[in-house]
């Protein structure tokens, strides 16, 4: 009996220290460089866009070069457009100010957002940047950092140093947050990079995008777009899927949609 009573102890110590089973969801991200709407067609239209983006329902949604009230946009607000069109809760992050509006980037989230920070990062050599970065619950007692970025988009030595200094002062950041983080945008810069291999280092891993990898479709097709993501102790990601999508007409950029397996 008394065997017996001291192998339910042991057990019920060992079922404590396990702690919480490990549950797995799947969260759906997308990247998208719109070139605030006009098409390289050179139709201004908006609403081909918005379609696209609900057609592919991701949870998360990092947007670049999007306008807001400005005259070459048709003084639309891009960002409360898209977000009433998609469903989703819409931020808007300022680059600057243009064309009596504003000019920046834009994040949409179907997926409940704790907290949200418009970072200021190091000027370009042409123009100011910064990043959206916000804590969001994907899932009961599972936060996790979504950050999108639009880097610096001079080809030359110093405008790698400048991306550099960018990407620097993002992972300083969500080094504080001290969670798992992804990283999406238009990084303009490729796997090769000064930039991407600073990222390597910090412990973040690039999802593969295959042979079909150029997400650039301008008069130099290149790979400049991508996602990337660091694990935490408590939640872990895992690439299930990953494509670019050809929208030929669009913008001069290709949607890149990632499925991640989340373990937490």
């Amino acid at each position: 009996m008394k065997r017996l009573l001291l192998l339910l102890i042991c057990f019920s110590a060992l079922s404590f220290y396990k702690g919480k089973p490990q549950r797995t969801i799947d969260l759906k991200i997308m990247s998208y460089n719109i070139r605030h709407g006009k098409g390289l067609d050179t139709v201004l239209d908006l609403s081909r866009a918005a379609e696209l983006i609900k057609n592919q329902a991701p949870d998360l949604c990092g947007l670049q070069e999007i306008d807001q009230l400005t005259t070459r946009s048709d003084n639309v607000n891009q960002t409360q457009y898209l977000a009433e069109h998609t469903q989703m809760e819409g931020t808007f992050g300022k680059f600057m100010s243009f064309q009596n509006g504003e000019y920046g980037m834009a994040t949409l989230s179907a997926k409940p957002i704790t907290s949200t920070k418009i970072l200021k990062l190091p000027d370009g050599l042409q123009e100011p940047r910064a990043a959206i970065v916000h804590e969001v619950d994907i899932a009961i007692d599972c936060t996790i950092i979504f950050a999108n970025v639009h880097f610096d988009w001079i080809e030359s030595s110093e405008g790698s140093a400048s991306r550099l200094q960018q990407a620097k002062t993002l992972v300083a950041y969500i080094n504080s947050l001290d969670k798992a983080a992804i990283i999406t945008g238009d990084f303009n810069c490729t796997p090769d990079s000064p930039t991407m291999q600073y990222f390597a280092d910090q412990g973040f891993v690039f999802v593969e995008k295959g042979a079909d990898h150029l997400s650039f479709q301008g008069e130099d097709a290149s790979e400049i777009d991508h996602l990337i993501y660091r694990n935490s102790e408590q939640v872990k990601f895992k690439t299930k899927q990953s494509q670019l999508l050809k929208a030929p007409i669009i913008s001069d950029h290709r949607p890149l949609v990632v499925t991640l397996e989340v373990r937490y």
